[in-house]
């Protein structure tokens, strides 16, 4: 997401316990991402596999209904390292996506920093933009999926000081407008963002002045993040956050055996 020391990432603790698990290896091409890929962090993994000469995680995948492909849950960017460097074959541990012990919830950009440029961008990129008060209501509505700008659902809410908030329009599309914006204003250290597991946190740090604005949207199911992917689309980076029963151990499959 731009430049690493522009942009923090505030995790969950959970007390979730380690399990080794011997990965299967899948076919490339059988599985299937949900979120766009961040260049920067691929490139880094790809040194980082080519130097070890093997992939440290097998990557978290999950059968698609109805078809013979996988739902990649987890290691988007293995996945593209390797078939950037000709592989043929992934180490995947594949899980039952639809269990009630896999959870799924979303990220939270806040940032610190002008709005105004920012709202300027994703104005002239085609997202409506309308303003309110009262920021408990707001977000009651951007959760339940009632917010709506014109006739679509609202992408974020951006809430300010004060309880004074933005409607950002778009639904998913406007999503993926609004994230490049401003992976593109951190990148040029206009802003400082910080994307955050878990709301409460991100209210915590915008009362205490620790940003200035923090958009919130609703999180998708798994059917839908499943239609996604059906449908041949990508999620903006970060629109998921899987929480799994278990933290695979580190298994390190050689670079050879999958090619």
């Amino acid at each position: 997401m731009g430049q690493s020391t522009k942009v923090r990432v505030k995790i969950p603790k959970y007390s979730i316990p380690k399990r080794k698990v011997t990965p299967t290896l899948l076919n490339i091409n059988d599985l299937l991402p949900h979120e766009e890929i961040i260049h920067e962090r691929l490139n880094a993994l790809l040194d980082m596999i080519l130097e070890l000469g093997a992939v440290d995680m097998p990557i978290i995948a999950a059968p698609i209904p109805g078809t013979n492909k996988y739902l990649i849950v987890d290691g988007h960017h293995r996945w593209a390292a390797l078939r950037k460097l000709g592989a043929r074959k992934v180490p995947a541990i594949i899980i039952n996506y639809f269990s009630p012990e896999v959870r799924v919830y979303t990220w939270y950009p806040g940032f610190k920093g002008d709005a105004g440029e920012f709202l300027e961008l994703i104005s002239e990129m085609g997202v409506n933009i309308e303003t309110g008060t009262g920021s408990e209501d707001a977000i009651k509505s951007v959760e339940s999926g009632k917010c709506k700008v014109g006739e679509r659902e609202c992408a974020f809410i951006m809430l300010g000081k004060n309880g004074k908030y933005f409607k950002l329009g778009g639904w998913l599309e406007g999503q993926k407008k609004i994230v490049k914006v401003l992976d593109r204003l951190a990148g040029m250290g206009k802003l400082t963002m910080t994307w955050y597991g878990l709301l409460e946190d991100a209210l915590k740090d915008l009362k205490e002045d620790e940003i200035d604005y923090v958009l919130v949207r609703r999180g998708l199911t798994k059917d839908e993040v499943m239609r996604v992917v059906k449908a041949g689309k990508v999620l903006p980076p970060k629109t998921t956050r899987h929480v799994l029963p278990f933290v695979p151990e580190k298994v390190y499959t050689k670079l050879s055996t999958l090619m």
